[in-house]
């Protein structure tokens, strides 16, 4: 396999790969655009993909709620990874396949560390969906978040009264613990004192949140669960993404494919750097590896 950039390079390449069966999709700044949405070519070009039998889904840090109508009107889904691999489903009815949460005593120790930690607001997802302190919450507005992401958190967000509370009374088993602070220092400095507890996987999709999920859950593991389920190597899944939560499923898929708009680090561990989410960099990665050829051999021009 190589890495490169499209907009780099010229020069022929050659490499050996599997017949992609499964796309894995990440959505925020990969699948989506800035403002949210999801193109027409994008749309199609999705659905023509699994018109040729291949199995496509979001892989996403959201919580089940929290997938909208612009990915649920891409016609043939099937399957959701959700809250970083703790909760995959189908995606017609909402059927948990298999789930990996946090255990209650750990929920705990957690909320009670957020609640120490003023750095930030938190909240968990919990069966799909996300619950803030009613009395505590208020509405981050840090630098890089577009008025879409403002708006999705706005209206995904159910407030408890004395959520500790709940948690405690209820028994609750979280999906994740997510935070998210005004600044990245801010965030940088929590995640410091999160790093000191056992059990747990910490990740972020952005420069002003945390995801903190039971330790072994993530991404990759949610996508080779599906896998499993479904029959597919894991030579044969395609994962495109864009950020640290995505690291685990571009480590484990067959064929990585990281966003142009993702970070050198995230870019590293591709095995294609596409175009960004502005320019339809999922579209043009699914054309180019899996419409344009299903043979095992793949001779492709960078351009």
């Amino acid at each position: 396999m190589f890495k490169g950039n499209p907009k780099e390079n010229e020069q022929q390449r050659s490499i050996k790969m599997k017949k992609i069966r499964m796309i894995a999709l990440d959505l925020d700044g990969t699948v989506f655009d800035g403002d949210k949405k999801v193109t027409k070519r994008t749309q199609e070009t999705l659905e023509e993909a699994i018109r040729q039998g291949i199995v496509v889904f979001p892989c996403t840090g959201r919580p089940w709620s929290g997938i909208p109508e612009e990915i649920r009107r891409i016609r043939g889904l099937q399957y959701a990874v959700t809250s970083n691999g703790a909760r995959i489903l189908k995606f017609e009815t909402g059927e948990t396949i298999r789930e990996n949460c946090l255990s209650h005593e750990k929920t705990m120790e957690l909320i009670d560390a957020a609640i120490a930690s003023p750095e930030g607001v938190w909240e968990i997802y919990v069966d799909g969906k996300c619950y803030a302190d009613a009395d505590t919450y208020r509405f981050i507005q840090a630098p890089d978040m577009s008025q879409a992401q403002l708006d999705y958190i706005r209206k995904s967000r159910i407030l408890v009264k004395n959520l500790r509370d709940w948690a405690a009374n209820e028994g609750l088993r979280t999906e994740k613990l997510h935070m998210m602070f005004e600044r990245t220092d801010l965030r940088d400095r929590c995640m410091e004192k999160f790093q000191k507890f056992s059990g747990i996987d910490i990740s972020y999709a952005s420069t002003f949140n945390l995801e903190i999920n039971d330790a072994g859950c993530s991404k990759g593991r949610g996508i080779l669960d599906l896998a499993e389920h479904l029959g597919i190597d894991r030579d044969e899944i395609m994962a495109c993404g864009d950020s640290r939560n995505d690291w685990p499923m571009l480590r484990d898929a067959g064929f990585a494919v990281a966003m142009g708009n993702a970070d050198e680090d995230t870019k590293k561990l591709a095995d294609f750097v596409t175009k960004s989410n502005e320019e339809d960099g999922v579209a043009y990665a699914v054309e180019k590896f899996v419409l344009n050829t299903q043979q095992q051999r793949i001779n492709t021009k960078i351009s």
